[in-house]
C-alpha cells in the first residue's frame, strides 16, 4: 500500500450555526489522483483551504506527509502546490514577472523553473504578455504554473480546468497524469466536468452537505453497473412490448428522456436489430452505455436525499 499523503479524521468546520464540513474522514495516498465530487457549497473548497492552511478547522485532526503537529504542518506545506478558486495574479505584470514574484514567495532560486512551468501549461509563447490581456483559461493555466513552481509532492486543485477549451483540458489532463505517474505527485482535484474527471482520477470521494458520503476507486466505478444497450425510438411502448414478448427481456428501464435501457448480456445486438426491422419499429439510435461518473453521482445524490 502506498504511503499516506493526506489524512483527515473527524475534520469539522463550522461557521456560526452552519457546518461547512462535518466529521469528515478521508485519505489521499501517494501517486493517487483523488477526484473530489460534490455540488456547490458541499465543502470541497473549505477542505482545500484547510489543507493549504488558509482556514483552520473547528475540530478534528489532519496530517500531511505523516505530520499532524501544527508547527510541523506549516513546514511540510512547502511541499504542496495549490490552485484554489481564482489564482491571485498581478494584472499589470506579465506571466514571467508574476512567476518571478511567486518564486521569491516560495523561496525558489532556480530561475529555470519559470520556463519549465510555462512550458508545462503551454504558455511559453505568451510569457511576456500582460495578465490583463489573458483569457480566463490562460489565467487558470498560469495559476497551475504557480502551483508547480516549488516541485510539489502534493497538488490541491479546485476546478483547474475552469474556462479551458477542449484542447487545453486535454493538455492539462496529460500534464497531471505525467506528474502523478512519472513524478509520483499526489493530486486532489475537484471539477464539475465529471466526464473529464472520470478520465483522470484513480479514486473518487463524494461530499454532500459537508459530509463525505462515499469513496470508490476508478475500477470499482466501472464494475458498479452493467453495460447497457440504449435504444432511442419514437415508439418506446411498442419496442418494450416486443422486447418482453418476443425476446423475453424483462430487465428494461425507460428513462425520463424516453430512452430504453436493457442489459447488454440480455440479448445479441444483431438479433435485436433484426427483430426491430422485421416488426418495422423505427430506430433513431442505438448504442452501448458504460458505467459513468455522472450517472453514479446522480444516483448517489438521490439516495442521499
Amino acid at each position: 500500500m502506498e504511503p499516506t499523503i493526506f489524512e483527515a479524521k473527524g475534520l469539522t468546520k463550522k461557521y456560526g450555526s452552519s457546518f461547512a464540513l462535518q466529521n469528515l474522514n478521508m485519505t489521499v495516498r501517494s501517486r493517487e489522483i483523488y477526484g473530489f465530487v460534490g455540488e456547490n457549497g458541499a465543502g470541497k473548497t473549505t477542505l482545500m483551504r484547510i489543507i493549504g492552511g488558509l482556514v483552520q478547522p473547528t475540530c478534528g485532526e489532519m496530517s500531511l506527509f505523516g505530520e499532524c503537529d501544527k508547527n510541523r504542518l506549516n513546514l511540510v506545506r512547502r511541499q504542496i502546490g495549490c490552485l484554489i478558486e481564482s489564482p491571485a495574479l498581478y494584472p499589470n505584470l506579465n506571466a514571467k514577472e508574476n512567476l518571478t514574484f511567486y518564486c521569491r514567495i516560495y523561496g525558489v532560486k532556480d530561475e529555470s523553473r519559470i520556463s519549465d512551468v510555462l512550458q508545462a501549461v503551454s504558455l511559453s509563447d505568451v510569457g511576456n504578455k500582460n495578465i490583463s490581456n489573458y483569457s480566463l483559461g490562460m489565467r487558470q493555466r498560469l495559476g497551475l504554473a504557480i502551483a508547480l513552481l516549488n516541485k510539489p509532492k502534493f497538488l490541491v486543485l479546485d476546478e483547474p480546468i475552469n474556462g479551458l477549451d477542449p484542447t487545453g483540458i486535454i493538455e492539462i489532463r496529460k500534464t497531471l497524469e505525467y506528474l502523478a505517474y512519472e513524478k509520483g505527485v499526489s493530486i486532489l482535484i475537484s471539477s464539475h466536468i465529471l466526464s473529464e474527471l472520470q478520465l483522470l482520477a484513480t479514486k473518487f470521494g463524494f461530499i454532500h452537505k459537508g459530509r463525505l458520503i462515499r469513496e470508490i476507486s476508478a475500477d470499482e466505478l466501472l464494475k458498479s453497473s452493467k453495460t447497457q444497450i440504449v435504444i432511442r425510438t419514437p415508439e418506446p411502448e411498442e419496442a418494450v412490448n416486443l422486447l418482453k414478448n418476443e425476446l423475453g427481456i424483462n430487465s428494461i428501464k425507460i428513462t425520463e428522456s424516453r430512452e430504453i435501457h436493457i442489459p447488454k448480456e440480455s440479448t445479441d445486438l444483431e438479433m435485436l436489430m433484426s427483430v426491430f426491422l422485421q416488426r418495422r419499429i423505427q430506430i433513431e439510435g442505438i448504442n452501448l452505455s458504460t458505467p459513468n461518473l455522472e450517472n453514479y453521482y446522480m444516483e448517489l445524490m438521490k439516495g442521499s436525499e
